[in-house]
Parts: C-alpha cells; structure tokens; sequence
C-alpha cells in the first residue's frame, strides 16, 4: 500500500531544510521558501538557455567603452536654442519640449519638426528658418527706409543658433526583480552593469546574484541577446568581462533564490563552482 507523506510530515521536512540550510550558511530565511514567496522573479527557460550560451565578444564593456551613436529626438526631449551672439536680434523661447506630434515651437520663426532628427541637423534647420525670416524682416525695413530716403546702412548680423539636448525621456535602462529600488533609469554617459544595479539600490537579500541578466532589444528578424552577468567577479574581482556598457533600452533582471540554490550556493561559497557559467568569462 502507498503511503502519502501527512501535512506533519512535510513540516518536519521543511524544518529539517531549513536547520540545513542555516548550518550551510543561507543569508537570509526569504530564500527558504519552495519557490521564495509567491511574488518570486524566476527567469524563463528561454531566458536561461540564452544566458547560459555565455558572454559574446564584440559588446562593449567597462574597459572597452564605445561612443553612442547621435540621440534622435523623441516627443518628451527638451532643448535649449540660444543665439551664438548676445547681441543678435533673433529672440526665441529657450527651453523648447518636443510636442507629441514631434514639432516645437518658434514663435515668429514659426513650428519645426525635429522628431527623428540630432541636436547638430536641428540647428542647421533652426538656423536656415531664423535667417530666412531674419532677412524677410530686414528686407521689409529697407524697402521702407527707402522711401523715406533715410536708408540705414546695411549690417553684417549672426543669425546663428545653438542647440542643446538637456533632457530626454527616451535613452533610459530598466533593473527589475530583487533589487531594492526597481524602476527605470535615465542613462546620462556610459554608465555599466555596476552602475545600474547601485542606482538601484543595490541587491535585496532574496537576490540570485548568480544568474542575473541583461537583455537588450533587437530589431525584427534578429537573434535575441541575453547576457549573463557575473556579479561577484565584477565586484570583488574586478573582473570587466560582463559589466557591460549600457545602451538605450537595456533591461537588467535579478531573480529570486531558491531553498535548492541558496543551499547549494552557501555549501560553495569558496569554490567557483556555484557559478560555473561566469568562470569562463574571466579575460
């Protein structure tokens, strides 16, 4: 006859893991949990598979940091355009929001669309649009002038214009899961892994800093691109090899810890072995 393990049974089961787990050496008793709670951040298959294809060569990391391309403006961005002389007649509002319908505002000079466009074609456009109408505007007090036969000598004026991106909502990171501030970030420089996660308030204590990605967006008809990263060599090691260059878009994942991996994690803590993926990133 089968016998069915009772409810008593299992409590003196799951009492027994955790005494195990303690002597091992768990961090915290959240990882004691079979999964951690019910809220648990588990990675897909699909997202474990790809991780554990490895690191791929060619992505820019700490020690290897590449240029971003130009930013293009989305609905959202804010400039600043200002004349290149303080002296100029050419009078524009300063800070200019990019509208939903991906035009700003120029008062006289009229409405610009600069959506899809970098701050240098947004000046050249500025700048071409201010000196039309600049010229119109002069042209129209000559002719007057002329008339009255006090022409005022002509004048060699700067029409130009100066255009700086000093906020965008579009170039941000998201770090999700077990940190302890999630949410999305704005991406200023160059910032890294290691960037992200301290901006986000670093690990919580139900973190598997063992199997956290990266995940970066690809266009239609690409592979995807899941990256592993190994923590505890960025961190202790100083090991660049997966603290990645960020890029617009990019999502950092930790997930939770398992009773199953704390134990096994906590039985290795001095052995490579409970992060077999990230020995063979080491440079």
């Amino acid at each position: 006859m089968t016998h069915h393990p009772t409810f008593r049974t299992v409590q003196v089961m799951l009492l027994a893991a955790c005494c195990v787990a303690v002597i091992a050496g768990c961090r915290t008793a959240a990882s004691l949990g079979l999964p951690v709670s019910a809220s648990s951040n588990a990675l897909l298959p699909y997202a474990t598979n790809l991780r554990q294809a490895g690191h791929r060569h060619g992505i820019p990391t700490e020690l290897a940091k590449q240029a971003l391309p130009p930013h293009r403006m989305e609905a959202g961005d804010v400039l600043v355009i200002e004349p290149n002389d303080f002296n100029s007649p050419v009078r524009l509002q300063s800070d200019q929001t990019v509208h939903q319908d991906g035009y700003i505002e120029l008062g006289d000079y009229g409405r610009v669309a600069v959506l899809g466009m970098t701050t240098e074609e947004i000046q050249q456009t500025v700048q071409s649009r201010v000196a039309a109408r600049e010229t119109e505007k002069s042209q129209q007090r000559f002719a007057l002038a002329s008339h009255s036969q006090n022409r005022p000598p002509e004048e060699i004026v700067d029409y130009g214009v100066n255009v700086r991106l000093v906020n965008n909502e579009s170039d941000q990171f998201y770090v999700m899961g077990e940190v302890n501030a999630p949410g999305s970030y704005q991406l200023v420089g160059a910032e890294t892994v290691l960037d992200a996660l301290i901006a986000a308030g670093g690990l919580s204590d139900r973190a598997n800093e063992h199997k956290i990605i990266l995940t970066r967006p690809q266009p239609d008809g690409q592979p995807r691109l899941v990256l592993p990263v190994c923590y505890k060599q960025i961190l202790q090691l100083g090991d660049v090899t997966t603290n990645y260059q960020l890029l617009p878009g990019d999502r950092i994942y930790v997930p939770s810890i398992t009773l199953w991996e704390d134990v096994k994690q906590s039985v290795a803590f001095n052995s490579d072995k409970s992060c077999p993926h990230c020995r063979e990133y080491r440079q």
